[in-house]
C-alpha cells in the first residue's frame, strides 16, 4: 500500500473495490498514524477514514427506471457532499417525469403547470416543484462559481423531489394495487 511518511506520522492508503455484484467501484480508504509502526498491525488496530463516504442510493418503485436512477443519483451527489449535483439532478427529475407523463410543452415551468392543470400534482407539489426548478436553475444557468449550494438547502431540495416522485409515480401506483387486489377478491 503506498503511503506518505511526514516528519512524525504517515498516511497509508488503499483501494478498495465494492464486493456489491450492482456497484464494483472503487473507494479509498486512508489512515494516518505514528511513523515506525508496522503496517499490518496499523491496518488492523486503527480505523480507515473512506472516500467516498457512505453513498446513499434509495430505490424508487414505480418509477420508470431512468428516472429513478437520476433520483437515486440526486442521493449519491448529496451523500458525497456535491450539493449542486444533486440539485441539477433533481431539476432533471422534475422535468422527465413531466415528460414520462406526456406533458410536452416547452420549459420546465410550463410543464409543471400542465402537471397541476391535468390533475397529476397538487397545488403544494406544483408550488415543491418549482421550488426544485428555481434551485436547478440556479446551477443550470447561474455563475457556477457565484452560485453557492449549502449541503442543508440541496437536501431540503432532494426530499422535495422524493415527495414529488411519491405524488407522481408511487402514490398512484399503490392505489391502483389495492384496487386490482380488492377486483381480484371480489372476483374469487
Amino acid at each position: 500500500m503506498p503511503y506518505f511518511e511526514f516528519a512524525d506520522k504517515r498516511l497509508v492508503m488503499g483501494v478498495y473495490q465494492c464486493s456489491n455484484e450492482r456497484c464494483r467501484k472503487y473507494s479509498i480508504g486512508s489512515l494516518t498514524a505514528p511513523n515506525g509502526r508496522n503496517l499490518s498491525s496499523l491496518l488492523a488496530e486503527e480505523p480507515q477514514h473512506w472516500e467516498p463516504t457512505t453513498v446513499r442510493r434509495p430505490d424508487f418503485p414505480d418509477v420508470p427506471d431512468e428516472i429513478a436512477e437520476t433520483a437515486a443519483e440526486a442521493h449519491a451527489c448529496l451523500s458525497i457532499g456535491a450539493p449542486r449535483g444533486a440539485v441539477a439532478l433533481a431539476r432533471a427529475v422534475v422535468e422527465s417525469s413531466a415528460k414520462a407523463k406526456g406533458i410536452t410543452v416547452r420549459g420546465i415551468a410550463a410543464k409543471i403547470d400542465e402537471m397541476s392543470s391535468r390533475g397529476l400534482i397538487r397545488e403544494l407539489t406544483k408550488t415543491t416543484a418549482h421550488a426544485i426548478r428555481l434551485a436547478g436553475n440556479e446551477v443550470a444557468h447561474g455563475d457556477i462559481g457565484q452560485v453557492p449550494i449549502p449541503q442543508d438547502e440541496a437536501e431540503v431540495v432532494v426530499r422535495f423531489m422524493d415527495s414529488f416522485l411519491e405524488e407522481v409515480f408511487q402514490h398512484p401506483a399503490k392505489l391502483q394495487q389495492l384496487q386490482d387486489s380488492m377486483a381480484e377478491r371480489r372476483q374469487q
